[in-house]
């Protein structure tokens, strides 16, 4: 099998996990209001899951993440 997707059972590495932390502060950075933790978890659990579908590019996580309804729930 290839290499090139996790699987739910493989571990994302500190170098993976320091790009989602750095793309979900920027997202929350960007919008206006206040977050709450809810919002915040919901998100980095889309962003974990776009992750191991093969998205590994701060470009690629943050442009499929714009249309997550956690972040668009702010703009409503």
């Amino acid at each position: 099998m290839g290499g090139t997707y996790f699987d739910d059972e493989q571990e994302i590495g500190p170098q993976g996990l320091a790009l989602l932390s750095n793309v979900l502060s920027d997202l929350f950075r960007d919008q206006s209001g206040g977050r709450n933790a809810d919002e915040e978890l919901g998100l980095a659990k889309e962003l974990v899951a776009l992750f191991k579908s093969g998205f590994r590019s701060e470009e690629e996580l943050k442009a499929m993440a714009t249309s997550s309804s956690y972040l668009n729930h702010h703009n409503s």
